[in-house]
């Protein structure tokens, strides 16, 4: 009996022990399979991004897709910067929430290429005829002259098809601007102060521009000959009276922004910033050739064969910051605050500065208080 119960204690033990052996075994797989996957976790879990915050904002566009697009771009080597794409991306939505923005679509400001299946919205004087001679290139038209044309066979053929183009996640949506000053300045200079050629803006607004500050110019007496456009036309329509800078502002800031030609409209009207989901945003004045060579490849262009004409650059030289500096210098503070207010929306969006280009403006305005001392 004894060398019964002995036995059957043996076989209990060796049968507990089987048991905690396995117990063991599948505690430890399960430990490092768990293990395995916590350094997968950690080894591809994507880089946290922080964006500025605002009380202000009431609804925010969400741009979550696009920055995770550009993360995926970024984890391939792509030459751009995250944080600063993804924050301005970030910022253009919190500026639309901040001022419940509406921004329409309009067919004939956007860019379309099926094959490299890409969205550009063209915005005078920021490298859109570089950009427009790019698209057109792309859909083997050639062209390189009258690119202004370019736009009637290149935009979408209808609003349906382009709000379809829009919301098509596979699309590229490029925007590029610059600082509204230096761009201002730069419309200034190449459709009214140059009066080598012949442009619509002069003709259509140096006439309401003098009006406004030469009115002797349209005053019937002896001093001047000829009808109105004979004293400020030439034969051909170049301008023979070169409205100022100034002048140009004056008159500028008492028009409705709703109505500005399209070498000077706010940005965010123009192209709809509010309602299209842009990919990237691209500001000629402060790119990189990392950032181009990015966009070229987004375009799906070989940036080795593609030779993209040098941002900025027109018949009359660089716009940059000296530039507008100079043409700055005449104007009063109270003017370039005025002028800060029109485009004020933009400058919010993209980041763009103000203060040094007060510092341009040498002429004070003086307050009423001032004026009694003198």
């Amino acid at each position: 009996m004894s060398v019964r119960v002995q036995f059957f204690k043996y076989g209990l033990c060796m049968v507990l022990y089987f048991f905690i052996c396995v117990i063991l075994i599948k505690t430890r797989s399960c430990n490092v399979k768990e293990a395995i996957s916590m350094t997968t976790t950690i080894r591809y879990q994507p880089r946290k991004l922080s964006f500025p915050t605002s009380n202000r904002i009431i609804k925010k566009k969400n741009v979550e897709l696009e920055i995770n697009l550009l993360r995926m771009d970024e984890l391939k080597g792509g030459t751009i910067d995250l944080q600063k794409s993804a924050n301005l991306l970030q910022q253009v939505s919190n500026v639309c929430a901040k001022y419940r923005l509406k921004t329409p679509l309009i067919k004939r400001h956007f860019l379309y290429n099926m094959e490299h299946k890409s969205l550009y919205c063209w915005i005078r004087k920021a490298a859109s005829t570089s950009f427009t001679k790019l698209f057109s290139d792309m859909s083997n038209r050639q062209v390189d002259h009258d690119l202004y044309k370019e736009v009637d066979f290149l935009s979408p053929e209808n609003l349906e098809d382009l709000q379809r183009f829009v919301n098509n996640n596979t699309v590229f949506k490029l925007l590029v601007v610059r600082h509204p000053f230096q761009r201002l300045v730069s419309s200034y200079r190449d459709r009214i102060e140059d009066n080598s050629k012949y442009t619509a803006q002069s003709w259509l607004y140096a006439r309401q521009i003098l009006h406004l500050s030469r009115p002797d110019l349209f005053r019937l007496n002896a001093t001047f000959n000829g009808n109105i456009l004979q004293r400020i036309f030439l034969p051909d329509k170049r301008l023979k009276v070169i409205p100022s800078f100034k002048e140009f502002l004056e008159w500028l800031l008492k028009q409705p922004p709703n109505h500005d030609d399209v070498h000077w409209a706010q940005y965010h009207t123009h192209c709809a910033v509010c309602d299209v989901r842009y990919n990237f945003i691209l500001k000629v004045d402060e790119y990189t050739f990392g950032e181009v060579n990015y966009v070229l490849t987004k375009l799906r262009l070989n940036k080795d064969k593609i030779y993209l004409p040098k941002l900025q650059r027109t018949r009359t030289g660089v716009t940059n910051f000296d530039t507008t500096c100079k043409y700055f210098h005449n104007l009063t503070t109270d003017v370039v605050l005025r002028l800060y207010e029109r485009y004020k929306v933009d400058f919010e969006m993209y980041n763009y500065k103000l203060d040094k280009y007060l510092h341009c403006a040498k002429s004070k305005k003086l307050t009423l208080r001032q004026k009694s001392k003198h």
